[in-house]
């Protein structure tokens, strides 16, 4: 997947992208020495907006330069092995006077959610400012949704919707576990409605590292 990648230059300046710093399309890597932790940017990357890896430097956005090539092989393994399904990257090189950059191109993928594989099954990332986050369950179906562009906006709502967008109304916000209670539906199916809802965008979401995932007007 990699073969040609010495040999075209990325037409970015690479100090106006360092200037940036890291952000929610862009990361930086001293080393590529975990191809799954590598993965989990990636899979962050192609299922929020995409963004681009800065290989060859530190978080800092000082330049120490690629010190192992075999580096590119660990890239590979990262996409093709442990990413599912895999993503086709391009790869860039940058020479600062002597030191190797790479730049490393995900796109936005078509195919959400794109998962790594974990020690303990799939899991999918999402990207937030300059950090990855694990996907919940509601994530992967208004990813699984719009992939199968399933349902439209209604007329009007069912009556187990109703419920829930009145108590948002009375109560501002919910969890997948009271919507359920809520809704009185199972969890399977309350994800599907909390999902199509965000999709709708009548309702939105939000996450906090400490309350988890939450739904809002």
């Amino acid at each position: 997947m990699f073969k040609d990648y010495d040999q075209r230059v990325s037409q970015n300046n690479l100090y106006t992208l360092i200037s940036e710093g890291e952000h929610g399309e862009q990361d930086f890597k001293y080393r590529i020495t975990d191809a799954r932790k590598i993965a989990r940017t990636l899979s962050a990357f192609a299922n929020t907006s995409g963004g681009r890896l800065l290989v060859g430097v530190r978080d800092n956005g000082s330049i120490a330069g690629v010190k192992d090539e075999d580096d590119i092989y660990m890239l590979e393994s990262a996409s093709e092995v442990f990413l599912k399904p895999a993503l086709k990257l391009k790869v860039w090189a940058h020479d600062v006077d002597g030191k190797l950059v790479w730049e490393i191109e995900i796109s936005e993928g078509k195919n959400k959610p794109y998962q790594v594989d974990e020690v303990d099954g799939l899991k999918a990332y999402y990207r937030n400012g300059d950090q990855n986050f694990i996907a919940n369950a509601v994530l992967k179906e208004i990813w699984k949704q719009d992939r199968l562009k399933e349902s439209k906006h209604p007329v009007a709502f069912s009556v187990k919707e109703q419920r829930l967008i009145q108590y948002l109304k009375d109560y501002d916000e919910v969890s997948v576990s009271k919507a359920a209670k809520v809704m009185e539906l199972h969890r399977s199916k309350t994800i599907e409605i909390l999902a199509r809802l965000v999709r709708w965008n009548v309702i939105k979401w939000t996450h906090d590292t400490q309350e988890g995932f939450k739904y809002c007007l």
